[in-house]
């Protein structure tokens, strides 16, 4: 445990330049957006945003752990509602991994819980569906969305977990985007797809938690003590003006009942007339989107998408319905790349035309586009399409193009360097996979 929290500490060290470049608690007269590509300047750039926050704190997740890098930002939240802010917390109930002891405690110091989609018998189909987005919204002024979940291994910390690190991705912004992104949270919040938090545990267990929060919470007041202490520059870090920045949701009422992330999805494809470059961490396309790839390279349009190999995929299953299309997709005229590692591929994230960004948590699966809730930034920006275009082309170097075989380009197995057990459990979940194609 001290390890996993020394890690921690490294990680944020440098929030002092954060803290004191960013505007807190100041509407934007503009959007503003910025890239948090890496793991430290993202996990900082949520940090300052809570602690500047001055009303209201909104974060949704798909993941939230239990790990020392979850329970610093579970401190965090309760902190701020100690200080009196409304602050709500929303998590998907299948993937909330908080003690219950924890989650006891964050109620009774006025953090607001609610979990998406419980287990309900009443409900059976609420099982295959899940809340996916990943928001954080400060005021109504500042959102960061992206495709990180609360939990170490989006923030460079997978060996906390004895897990694989994501390559992932968030966009900042302020602007008038964050007060939509407010809206559709609270719209969500009080909807019927969510259930009000009642956790409860035992008295000792529940100080105990209480307890582990507040040394997580006294370490990062240390830091940040220590880093006033030090002189440093406080240069604002890079932000981009952008005239417009569209938050764009699927229905808060339940999916399928009006035009959400996949659709917008398919209009900027349809609309594209010179280049897509596309990352995503699954590639399953539904037939909607193979359609308007193919129209798309039928008009010219170059189309690269970068995706994971067997050798840094998180989801076997996902694999398996990859590996039934991936040489259909090449000799469809899809430029298809796979990343070797050594992280997993995580961002869900496109450039279209060298101008139109569209990032968030949308992948390109039959869950993202029919179950799962789904929420994504589009802006036009040239300066901020060069940017991502820069990152996704450095993710080449460490990948490998796929052939017409459906092969790594000049190599003489499908999965080389892959252990064999591995590549035996894909070719078996291969044969299952067209049979739950709709729950890839």
């Amino acid at each position: 445990m001290n390890r996993t929290r020394t890690s921690v500490r490294r990680l944020l060290a440098p929030l002092l330049l954060v803290l004191l470049a960013l505007p807190l608690g100041t509407p934007a007269a503009a959007d503003e957006v910025a890239l948090l590509a890496d793991a430290r300047p993202a996990a900082e750039a949520r940090v300052a945003a809570v602690l500047g926050a001055d009303q209201q704190i909104l974060v949704s997740t798909f993941i939230l752990g239990d790990e020392p890098f979850s329970m610093t930002a579970l401190s965090l939240l309760r902190d701020a509602a100690r200080r009196g802010l409304d602050v709500r917390l929303l998590v998907d109930a299948q993937w909330n991994k908080m003690p219950k002891a924890v989650e006891a405690h964050l109620l009774a110091e006025g953090v607001a819980i609610r979990e998406f989609h419980p287990f309900r018998p009443c409900h059976p189909l609420w099982l295959t569906k899940r809340l996916h987005d990943k928001l954080l919204i400060v005021d109504g002024e500042r959102v960061i969305l992206g495709g990180r979940n609360v939990e170490s291994p989006y923030f460079g910390l997978g060996r906390q977990l004895e897990r694989r690190d994501y390559l992932d991705l968030d966009l900042l912004v302020e602007g008038e985007a964050a007060r939509e992104a407010r809206d559709y949270f609270l719209e969500v919040w009080n909807g019927r797809h969510t259930t009000p938090s009642h956790a409860r545990a035992p008295e000792d267990a529940v100080r105990s938690a209480e307890a582990e929060l507040d040394r997580h919470g006294a370490w990062l007041r240390q830091r940040i003590e220590a880093a006033l202490a030090q002189p440093g520059a406080t240069a604002r870090p890079p932000r981009t003006h952008v005239d417009a920045v569209r938050f764009v949701h699927d229905p808060p009422q339940g999916k399928g009942s009006g035009p959400g992330v996949g659709t917008e999805l398919i209009g900027l494809l349809e609309n594209a007339r010179e280049s897509v470059v596309i990352e995503s961490p699954y590639l399953i396309p539904t037939p909607a989107l193979r359609n308007a790839l193919r129209a798309a390279i039928a008009r010219g349009v170059e189309v690269r998408i970068l995706t994971n190999s067997l050798a840094t995929t998180d989801n076997l299953w996902a694999q398996a319905g990859y590996a039934v299309v991936r040489k259909r997709l090449v000799r469809m005229g899809v430029d298809v790349w796979e990343y070797t590692g050594p992280e997993s591929v995580h961002t869900k994230a496109g450039v279209i035309d060298d101008r139109t960004v569209i990032v968030g948590s949308f992948n390109l699966d039959p869950r993202s586009a029919h179950l799962n809730t789904e929420v994504a930034l589009v802006l036009d920006s040239e300066p901020m399409a060069e940017e991502l275009d820069d990152l996704l082309g450095d993710h080449l170097s460490r990948s490998h193009p796929i052939d017409e075989r459906g092969w790594p380009e000049g190599a003489d197995e499908p999965y080389p360097g892959v252990p064999r057990g591995k590549v035996w459990r894909l070719r078996l979940l291969r044969l299952l996979a067209p049979l739950i194609r709709s729950q890839l």
